[in-house]
């Protein structure tokens, strides 16, 4: 039986078109919002690509600024920071809960499917290493037992998505994070939750140094000037 694709509203059809430029960074930060090449691909009028806009300002992935346009919003220093030490501090505590909860074949299958990632050579492959490590912060939120931490959780995923999205152009915060995935799934595997929110804390740490310091030093990398913040540090 075939499954059925779900139906979107024009309105709803835009929003996930733009948002998924975004998020995959195909629309980086500061870039103006092509309104009329969405209004000829989709095949919609202007009206729902406009109430999608008014709903990725709202959630904070445009700016509309008046009398100028609209463009995506800008990867905020601070709010990169805060991000990751909110994270940090609530992922620590599900990875802590998960560690007696989560099914150890599921932690053992997904250990083999990172260790099968080359680390270096013209076999490595960040985005399927980054897809991967991705699952292991998934499993962690799947078994944690609080529905309510993971629920907060999930709800920062967007803002992550672009955070990851940029970062698949830092090799070494990749393999770094592959190497600490790894780490994590081994303390998960071993029942040591304390040892699992501790990796977490220091994943988390290490990942935000990387990302920020990649975006600060390097403003002459493809695309970086666009996503560095305008926060002052």
């Amino acid at each position: 039986m075939a499954v059925e694709k779900p139906v979107y509203s024009a309105m709803e059809k835009a929003y996930q078109a733009i948002r998924q430029e975004i998020l995959g960074n195909k629309l980086r930060s500061g870039d103006p919002v092509p309104v009329e090449r969405f209004v000829g691909e989709l095949g919609l009028s202007r009206t729902p690509v406009r109430e999608a806009i008014l709903r990725l300002h709202r959630e904070g992935l445009i700016d509309v600024r008046p009398r100028m346009g609209t463009f995506v919003s800008h990867l905020d220093i601070r709010q990169i920071r805060d991000m990751y030490q909110l994270r940090r501090l609530l992922e620590g505590h599900a990875a802590k809960l998960a560690a007696v909860q989560v099914p150890l074949d599921a932690l053992r299958a997904l250990r083999a499917e990172l260790a099968s990632f080359a680390t270096h050579g013209p076999a490595l492959d960040c985005s399927g290493m980054s897809g991967s490590g991705k699952k292991v912060h998934q499993l962690i939120l799947e078994f944690c037992g609080n529905q309510a931490l993971a629920d907060m959780l999930r709800s920062m995923q967007d803002h992550f998505a672009r955070f990851r999205s940029v970062s698949l152009e830092i090799p070494e915060k990749v393999i770094s994070s592959h190497a600490e995935h790894l780490a994590i799934l081994a303390a998960l595997e071993a029942g040591l939750g304390e040892q699992a929110e501790k990796l977490i804390h220091q994943h988390f740490d290490h990942a935000a140094q990387l990302l920020l310091e990649s975006l600060l030093a390097t403003p002459s990398r493809p695309g970086a000037a666009s996503v560095v913040a305008r926060a002052v540090l």
